[in-house]
């Protein structure tokens, strides 16, 4: 028992190594992306400021797939954003999501990446951006 967990564990890292490797990261204020080592992909997180005349969510998401030249905007409930498709080099999509009522997040994908490193690459683009500890911080009340 014993060894099939540690092999397990082994396995886990390995493919986590393996998937931090295939990709290189670039950092600036406001987004995190990152490329495929092999060039046949590519992620990005981004937070991005709203524009003042675009009042929802869905409007702001319109006007993001318009500025891509994209089509097929979708809500995505779960997430309280929209999804849309577009085309930069490959085939790409795009989710817009609120963050926290002074911006909003742009995750976009181009190219092959899978399900499993979306999930990843996110969550490192989080950590690198801090977005839990930002929104945290604001969910607490001010003192004055």
């Amino acid at each position: 028992m014993k060894k099939a967990l540690a092999l397990s564990v082994l396995m886990f890292s390995a493919v986590v190594s393996a998937a931090e490797s295939d990709y290189d990261e670039f950092i600036t204020n406001n987004s995190v992306t990152y490329e495929k080592t092999d060039g046949n992909g590519q992620a990005s997180l981004s937070i991005v400021n709203p524009v003042v005349n675009l009042s929802t969510t869905k409007d702001y998401a319109q006007y993001i797939m318009d500025s891509y030249q994209g089509w097929d905007l979708k809500p995505v409930i779960d997430l309280r954003g929209f999804s849309f498709k577009f085309v930069d080099n490959a085939p790409c999509s795009g989710l817009v999501t609120y963050f926290d009522g002074r911006a909003y997040l742009l995750f976009k994908a181009c190219g092959k990446v899978s399900e499993a490193d979306l999930k990843t690459l996110f969550n490192r683009a989080n950590q690198k951006l801090k977005l839990e500890e930002t929104l945290k911080k604001q969910s607490r009340a001010q003192l004055y």
